[in-house]
């Protein structure tokens, strides 16, 4: 009698199955890629958080011993110097604090130390001080320092890189800044570099003085 052969079933996925697992790798790509940006982001605004602190300590630290900031005799007002991509933002300060003007700083001592910045992605320089002296956050831009140095009883920022702060729903944009304790007041403007755009209730960038 003639045995009938018996096939063994496929042992292979289907279509279906394997597009369910293409599904799933997508998804954990995608999570794992989300997850490596928002360290990334975190750990930047931490670097920036932590040059705002160490700069404004710097630049106290100069007032004590010299009894003025360090910035030029011919400056004698209180305007910001503004967070831009170019050296010229602050390195008149960090030329003084870094021993590197010895007329704003004729004793050459050296307040503030920072690693060397790298060139970024467009040319321009990123998270460190650079060649041309000024110092730069995690984002390409020149930390913004205020100083009190016409000696102004209410101490506010003035300058116009900042947009949008309210300290509650409802407050008109740019005119509830708090006053800047101590005469000093250093920021990034972070991220979102303070988008005009923005409308409502956030905090522009990373203050020193909030």
């Amino acid at each position: 009698m003639n045995k009938k052969s018996h096939l063994n079933p496929s042992t292979g996925f289907t279509l279906i199955e394997l597009l369910v697992v293409v599904t799933i790798l997508g998804i954990l790509m995608s999570l794992a890629v989300n997850g490596a940006g928002a360290i990334r982001s975190q750990a930047r605004s931490a670097q920036a958080r932590n040059d705002c602190t160490g700069l404004n300590i710097a630049i106290r630290a100069f007032y004590t011993d010299y009894s003025r900031y360090p910035v030029s005799p011919s400056k004698t007002d209180s305007t910001p110097y503004e967070s831009v991509t170019d050296d010229a933002g602050n390195n008149e300060v960090i030329k003084a604090l870094t021993a590197k003007d010895s007329i704003v700083n004729p004793r050459e001592v050296t307040y503030y130390e920072n690693k060397t910045a790298k060139k970024n992605s467009e040319g321009g320089w990123s998270n460190g001080v650079s060649i041309g002296g000024g110092l730069f956050d995690p984002w390409g831009y020149t930390y913004g320092i205020c100083m009190n140095i016409d000696s102004k009883p209410d101490f506010k920022y003035t300058g116009s890189a900042l947009k949008y702060y309210q300290t509650k729903t409802g407050d008109t944009p740019d005119e509830v800044w708090q006053p800047i304790a101590g005469g000093v007041g250093v920021f990034s403007l972070g991220k979102d570099q303070c988008s005009d755009k923005k409308s409502t209730n956030f905090a522009p960038g990373i203050l020193s003085w909030y």
